[in-house]
């Protein structure tokens, strides 16, 4: 079964017609019949995204135009996957920033002069502050490590898919 992908198309009609040259009512109905067969997401097309990957029925009786076999939807698909890898890096990334200042403010908050007072002269409370502030530290050195190691895994996959599209 051949591929193409969807490219906005308003009906069913439309998505026939552009994949077949020349066809008659007959075999209008008929093409749309097995391509709703082959994407039963289609029914719906106001929940089919553009770039879409569609199925394409074998059909040797009815001539493809020559401008759907040129399309090369593995291609688009790596840009898809591309740029979805790095919508995901940047979120990581947000999410790391955003974590190293809850971080930073807790270390801030066990520092403060008002902490201290408050815990001064008791021992338990004393230690448990400086666990907790070797803990962020800990933390902090942890996220740091998982942020590089995500980089660089996203960062090959991207060298990968873009080799596929060049």
């Amino acid at each position: 079964m051949s591929i193409a992908t969807f490219r906005g198309e308003s009906s069913i009609t439309d998505i026939a017609d552009n994949l077949f040259a020349g066809l008659t009512a007959h075999q209008r109905k008929k093409v749309e019949a097995k391509i709703l067969k082959a994407n039963p997401q289609l029914h719906d097309l106001s929940k089919v995204r553009k770039g879409s990957i569609l199925r394409i029925p074998e059909m040797p009786e009815l001539r493809a135009k020559e401008t759907r076999n040129l399309e090369k939807p593995d291609t688009q698909i790596a840009k898809d996957v591309s740029a979805a890898m790095n919508n995901f890096l940047e979120r990581v990334a947000d999410q790391g920033k955003a974590e190293k200042e809850s971080i930073k403010a807790q270390h801030e908050l066990l520092k403060s002069g008002a902490f201290k007072e408050g815990i001064a002269g008791s021992e338990v409370l004393s230690s448990l502050a400086n666990e907790a502030d070797k803990a962020l530290a800990a933390r902090t050195k942890l996220l740091n490590e998982q942020q590089k190691e995500m980089k660089s895994a996203i960062g090959q996959g991207l060298d990968d898919l873009s080799k596929l599209l060049k």
